[in-house]
């Protein structure tokens, strides 16, 4: 009988080894479910804490030490102000709690985090590898545009996200070499949502960052997550037509948004993309978008977090 060669066996491609991602945010402090699948990586948009104060954020960060995942990636959000010093100073806050809240996030090995097996993420490019030899680079960012008093905040007019290039002429560009997501970028994990992307307030109102609407555009990321805005939660999948740019649209063509029951979702532990959209998803020519918000409305957990297997890089 006829078998492969070793120079047919040697030139097959290896498979591209799947990532289970858990991806949540918003948890403000609560209590998370204890049916939570295990992971190959956990990505935590940000908003940990409802107070910002260090106590609250050690409470958080034990809530995530129980999760069962080989890499836990978290940012911080609006709400985790005794991380943001600048601003926690400005209002009052005293320069113990920010040195206390610093030191539970810190890198080094005898770090609270560290110990619970969480990299704190700040804003920037980062990659990783994990046992599966999955490689891949994840672009952080805290911020979102300023809206009352708050923690990581930047002014709507800012572009933080771009090279000067991309930026349109009204807008003033601050990006520096660790906030412009480069290209490239595998995923992209912010606090807030795009514009026009799973950003709907409560009254109907889009709140996300056109600026960081044009960063996906220019880099197109397999995955982009994040949350803030409560009542956005879902996932949505973009596609980009390059015929489209002249006047004053866009490349980005957003897809229906995914449909998920949440009682279902509830039972499960988590919420998933519905088959045929994962397929497509797999193909590698549209961003996965991601609101993973698990706070409602009326400040409890009513969203499970989203488990997604996605091939990377």
């Amino acid at each position: 009988p006829l078998c492969p060669s070793k120079r047919s066996r040697a030139e097959s491609p290896l498979p591209i080894p799947s990532v289970r991602l858990l991806i949540m945010s918003d948890t403000h402090g609560a209590e998370l479910p204890s049916s939570l699948p295990e992971c190959d990586v956990l990505l935590h948009c940000g908003d940990l804490t409802e107070d910002g104060s260090p106590d609250s954020i050690s409470a958080s960060l034990q809530e995530l030490g129980k999760v069962k995942a080989e890499l836990k990636l978290v940012i911080a959000g609006n709400h985790d102000i005794a991380l943001d010093k600048a601003y926690y100073l400005s209002e009052g806050g005293s320069k113990a709690d920010v040195e206390k809240a610093q030191a539970l996030v810190s890198p080094d090995q005898v770090s609270e985090a560290s110990k619970l097996g969480i990299t704190f993420l700040s804003e920037g490019t980062h990659t990783f590898t994990i046992s599966s030899g999955a490689s891949f680079t994840v672009y952080a960012s805290p911020y979102t545009p300023a809206y009352g008093a708050s923690g990581f905040q930047y002014s709507t007019d800012e572009d933080r996200y771009n090279p000067s290039a991309i930026s349109p002429l009204w807008a003033k560009n601050v990006g520096t070499e660790t906030s412009i997501i480069p290209a490239g970028t595998d995923i992209v994990m912010t606090h807030g949502p795009p514009k026009y992307v799973l950003d709907s307030t409560a009254d109907g109102q889009s709140a996300g960052c056109e600026h960081l609407r044009r960063a996906i555009e220019r880099v197109k990321p397999k995955l982009h997550c994040f949350g803030h805005i409560h009542g956005g939660y879902g996932a949505q999948r973009l596609e980009f037509d390059n015929s489209k740019t002249r006047g004053d649209s866009d490349s980005i063509v957003p897809l229906a948004k995914e449909w998920v029951g949440k009682n279902q979702a509830k039972r499960k532990g988590f919420a998933s993309l519905p088959p045929g959209s994962a397929e497509e998803f797999r193909g590698g020519k549209q961003t996965l978008c991601i609101n993973a918000a698990m706070e409602g409305e009326e400040g409890r957990l009513e969203n499970a977090p989203w488990f997604v297997e996605v091939q990377l890089p």
